[in-house]
């Protein structure tokens, strides 16, 4: 079987080797370019399966690229990202064709499903059905999570035995704590591990596009709609879908999703002949639900349909014995990624680190120990390194040299933010990329903050 040939359009030209590297190594057949000018001429020639484009690369209209690419190869699949997307672009080019809009992820593997999609969708229109298998088997990792806590292991060994029943799961648990991991470890174990994980994040989708992004629609169902388009349950066929954020359903899509899991059918958009899927679904949310429930927002009925095996993830503060393990484990993810020398924390550092409160749970925590070892200048990290809001650098700390925790300054937030950028670009030693990236912003957004900072200073 030959490879599936990717298109990538992307600006920044570290992102795009990146990318690309990340990509080959998955097995594709990769080509670059940085603007639609480019990608364009490219299209002129050769032909590409999928096609990724930062929906903010000079000289790409979204809309107006979508309909050349598919004018040349109808059967071409794109996928658009972007930092800050466009509610009306997002939902004209999904209208118009395209794949898939998604927020650009701060991490590359968070592609990865979108392409495993992207590939079902190819083999599909191919006819393809054991291809399709072989393929999925050879893109899924095995997850791991990481812990040592009693609790989490319950949970964990409850997730192994239930994993090959078809009963639907409701995951509970603050955002970051892990609870797409969990979706996908079930998946993994259980006899649908080869067929496709489709994930869908209900919170992400205008309402406009929900409905159809789940059950797809036909051609003529709505103006723009060019095409029969199949739905995120299609796709999901004999696999597993990951419903994210599933009590942020718009309330008059609840009751289509119940007739999903009852009867296992459901209607395109625009069709009037019913659709017979096998999926199993496992749902999540990272709020209260009793609280949905009783305001009205959140049907009764779906949620004991969906909480046939409730699991409730427990945030990281309450199981603080994981913290040391988890910072081991990502130093050295990220080490590999960002070809780095592992740097071990000092005791001073992991104390503090060991008394956050961690409202972002392990993404949190993954995030400081990304920037800490990108930050670190010594062999090892100190507690300055790990930039936390409320800590004081050591060489300003108070008696005895000892790190100072104190309440956030009573000043404007974007005053905070200011110092956080100039403090980021000074220790990056004005490597605004670097900054960029540590910050968790775009370059783009970086250089208008600091001439935003000019005009200030000039006034």
């Amino acid at each position: 079987m030959s490879r599936h040939k990717i298109l990538i359009v992307q600006e920044n030209p570290r992102e795009r080797v990146v990318l690309r590297d990340y990509l080959a190594n998955m097995g594709f057949n990769v080509e670059g370019t940085f603007n639609g000018i480019e990608a364009e001429k490219i299209l002129t020639d050769k032909y590409f399966e999928m096609i990724i484009a930062d929906a903010a690369a000079p000289h790409l209209a979204p809309v107006d690229f979508l309909k050349y690419a598919k004018n040349k190869n109808s059967n071409t699949e794109v996928l658009f990202i972007s930092e800050h997307p466009i509610v009306e672009d997002a939902v004209e080019v999904m209208k118009q064709g395209a794949f898939d809009f998604i927020i650009k992820p701060s991490d590359i593997e968070q592609l990865k499903e979108q392409l495993k999609l992207c590939a079902e969708r190819v083999f599909l229109k191919k006819g393809g059905s054991d291809k399709r298998q072989r393929h999925h088997s050879s893109l899924n990792k095995p997850v791991k999570i990481i812990t040592r806590d009693k609790e989490m292991k319950q949970l964990l060994a409850m997730a192994e035995r239930i994993a090959d029943s078809s009963a639907s799961v409701f995951i509970q648990g603050e955002s970051g704590t892990g609870k797409e991991l969990f979706a996908k470890f079930i998946h993994q174990k259980s006899k649908r591990e080869n067929m496709p994980f489709v994930a869908v994040n209900c919170a992400a989708l205008p309402e406009t596009l929900l409905e159809s992004e789940l059950f797809g629609h036909e051609k003529g169902a709505f103006t723009g709609a060019i095409a029969r388009k199949p739905g995120k349950f299609e796709l999901a066929h004999k696999g597993t879908l990951f419903l994210d954020e599933i009590t942020e359903m718009p309330f008059h899509l609840q009751s289509k999703l119940l007739r999903v899991l009852q009867e296992q059918q459901f209607d395109r958009v625009g069709g009037t002949e019913s659709v017979n899927v096998d999926v199993r679904v496992i749902a999540t949310t990272n709020r209260i639900v009793k609280e949905s429930l009783e305001k009205g927002e959140f049907r009764e009925d779906l949620y004991y349909r969906l909480n046939t095996i409730p699991l409730m993830i427990p945030p990281l503060r309450k199981r603080r014995g994981d913290i040391g393990l988890l910072s081991d484990f990502f130093l050295k993810k990220y080490s590999i990624i960002d070809a780095r020398s592992v740097k071990p924390l000092t005791d001073e550092a992991f104390d503090l680190l060991s008394h956050q409160r961690f409202s972002g749970n392990v993404r949190e925590l993954e995030n400081i120990i990304h920037r800490a070892l990108l930050l670190a200048e010594k062999d090892l990290i100190e507690p300055c390194d790990l930039l936390l809001e409320g800590f004081e650098p050591i060489e300003h700390a108070g008696e005895n040299n000892q790190p100072i925790l104190y309440d956030i300054a009573p000043e404007p937030l974007k005053k905070m933010e200011e110092k956080m950028i100039f403090h980021t670009l000074d220790k990056t030693d004005g490597n605004r990329t670097h900054a960029a990236k540590i910050l968790g912003i775009s370059v783009r957004t970086l250089r208008n903050k600091l001439n935003e900072y000019k005009k200030t200073t000039k006034a």
